[in-house]
């Protein structure tokens, strides 16, 4: 079998774990970064890992700090890590326009990581629907240097200060979550990541993918308007918890999200939403849900949300949804984040 490669825009927390497990599975990994970044990734790359509390050394890939080195040869994947509102910003549209140029005549599928920025992204790369597709990292990952988490047993501190990266998978969630169509590319990446055998990209419905990356910024909103408390002291919130339920229910029923949307607006309630929230903040221990939270949805990427809940607004409003509790929770939002 000839060796995979692939090569990963940015070399962020995203970058680095996916780019580790993806070394695992056999793949020649290499990473584009600005030409500061290189020296960085010049000496392996140490990773704490939670599941086990131990370290992990990632070393033997290339980094390049321009387009034309990293594109010298055939990659069979380009990861774009960087977020929906990065992805939209002058610097990233001219790299995505330069990236489209380079791929144009290979074989290259490129994976988009930003939530909702996937037909932005194919457009300024200019490549077909079927080298496209979507998906992101299933489990907890951060640069050790930019936060500090509170140290919940069993977790090994003097291992931890020795990593430049740290990860944990949620439970018995997959590592990686990946829309299924265009269904060719969307099962080669499934099957390459899946060879590393230390995590697993799940293939998901297309339409259950965006229903979910949309509408669970609504829950984050709720979580930041309180502050980032633990989900039993939200869930005592019955006035947010109803607002962030009924927004979460119309950004499912959208039309764009189809019947599966539809049907999962269903199961959505404050009862449940409280019951999800406990499950995620166990399942991720001994990571702190909300204060990991806190650091990437109400700090790293809170743009790319704010932007995914203000196209789910508009979307509705277009067509003739009014769209209540949406129109109530996402000014609350931006009122909390100037002030």
């Amino acid at each position: 079998m000839a060796k995979s490669s692939v090569l990963i825009v940015g070399a962020g927390a995203l970058g680095i774990v996916t780019g580790y497990h993806l070394h695992l599975a056999g793949a020649d990994v290499s990473f584009l970064v600005r030409p500061a970044r290189l020296p960085a990734l010049q000496e392996p790359q140490v990773l704490y890992c939670y599941d086990d509390h131990g370290l992990k050394h990632f070393f033997g890939y290339q980094a390049y700090g321009s387009i034309a080195d990293a594109m010298t040869k055939d990659c069979d994947f380009v990861i774009v890590t960087l977020d929906g509102a990065t992805c939209r910003g002058e610097e990233a549209t001219a790299l995505l326009t330069a990236l489209g140029g380079a791929m144009k005549d290979r074989k290259s599928v490129a994976v988009i990581s930003g939530v909702g920025v996937r037909d932005y992204c194919r457009t300024l790369m200019r490549l077909p629907e079927e080298r496209v597709i979507e998906g992101t990292m299933g489990l907890l990952s951060y640069q050790t240097s930019r936060v500090t988490l509170p140290l919940n047993p069993p977790t090994d501190p003097e291992a931890l200060a020795k990593a430049s990266m740290a990860y944990k998978h949620v439970g018995k969630n997959p590592g990686f979550l990946l829309a299924n169509t265009p269904a060719k590319a969307a099962k080669a990446f499934a099957a390459l990541y899946n060879r590393s055998g230390a995590s697993k990209c799940s293939l998901i419905n297309a339409k259950l993918y965006a229903t979910f990356t949309s509408s669970i910024f609504a829950v984050m909103a709720i979580f930041d308007l309180a502050g980032w408390p633990h989900a039993e002291a939200l869930a005592k919130d019955d006035e947010l918890m109803s607002l962030g339920s009924r927004a979460m229910k119309e950004i499912m029923r959208l039309p764009e999200h189809g019947m599966v949307g539809t049907l999962g607006s269903l199961l959505v309630s404050p009862r449940q939403l409280a019951r999800n929230n406990a499950k995620m903040e166990r399942d991720c221990l001994p990571v702190d849900y909300s204060a990991f939270n806190k650091f990437h949805h109400g700090g790293k990427v809170r743009d790319q949300d704010l932007q995914v809940l203000r196209r789910s607004l508009e979307s509705g409003r277009a067509r003739g949804h009014s769209m209540p509790a949406l129109s109530e929770l996402l000014p609350r939002y931006e009122a909390h984040i100037r002030g």
